[in-house]
Parts: C-alpha cells; structure tokens; sequence
C-alpha cells in the first residue's frame, strides 16, 4: 500500500510510518508497532496552503511559510545527522530538532482555531494537530526515518507504469 513503509522488520521496536490514512492506525496497533507520520505528507499540506495564496501575500509572516521554513530546518538536521549512528543521530535530534518542533507545535496551536477548518491552512493546520504525537516519535529513535519518501520512490515507477502496462504481453 503506497502511504506506508514498515522499518526495522517485525521485531521489538519495529516502526510503520504513515500518511493520515486513519486504517493504519489499527494495523500498528495490532502488530505492535511504533506508528510515525511522515513528514513529507505534512509538509504536502503546508506548501498547498502558502500556494492557495496570492502571491503578493506569500511573505514570511505567514503561518504556512513560516511552518515551511522550520520543517526545512528539521531536513537540515537529518542532513547533518545522516552519517551518525543511531544513538548520535538520536541524541542530534533530540538537541536540535525538538526545539523546532516545539516551535511547529506552538505555530499550529497559535492558528489552528482562528482559520476555517476547510480552507487550505485549515488542513494544514488540522492534519498537523492530529498527526502530531506520530510525526514527533521519530526524534526518540535514531533508526527512525523522518519521512519514507525513499519507499515512495521504490515504488513510484510500478504506480506510474500500472496503466502503460496494462496491456502489454512483453516485456519489448
């Protein structure tokens, strides 16, 4: 299923990452899985939200930019730390990256309840709220990825292809 990618196996401190797909969430709770949230899903809704802007009003000031500019910092992090072993990027993470999310977490209870809920910051900011204990976990483990974008990527030519192939009987 395109949405989600289980790290580390089936064994003790086994991961499934996720969209918001709600289905997921019993599929982690049934085979005891640590469930995480991926951050390029979230980030997908913030830039959508700065989008649905004019682009005059797209400045710096704006919660969905503003949002933007600390989830790239997160990224930084995870560039910094993507030679360290776990315990080291664990460690990274929780020095340099909880105190962005912090920053996110503020960020999104400062606006969530003063936009509509159906407008694009709406969802951003919703999806956001609701998302937030499973996009957060990732920083206490250092095996943990912050987004599963390279499983995405692994898969993304057989999504791609599915129709092209339909009919084709060889593999010319």
């Amino acid at each position: 299923q395109a949405g989600a990618s289980v790290w580390s196996g089936m064994r003790e401190g086994a991961a499934l990452m996720s969209d918001g797909y709600e289905v997921y969430n019993e599929i982690a709770r049934t085979h005891g899985l640590t469930h995480l949230a991926c951050w390029a899903h979230c980030r997908r809704y913030w830039m959508e939200a700065l989008q649905a802007l004019p682009k005059m009003a797209r400045t710096r000031e704006q919660p969905a930019a503003q949002a933007i500019e600390l989830i790239a910092k997160l990224y930084e992090v995870e560039k910094r730390a993507k030679d360290l072993g776990d315990e080291e990027r664990r460690v990274m993470r929780q020095q340099d990256s909880a105190p962005l999310l912090a920053q996110i977490e503020a960020l999104v209870h400062q606006h969530q309840h003063a936009v509509l809920p159906q407008s694009a910051l709406g969802k951003a900011l919703h999806y956001t709220a609701s998302q937030w204990s499973k996009l957060t976990r990732y920083v206490n483990d250092g095996r943990w990825p912050i987004d599963n974008n390279p499983c995405e990527n692994a898969i993304r030519p057989f999504v791609v292809g599915r129709k092209g192939w339909l009919f084709a009987d060889t593999p010319a």
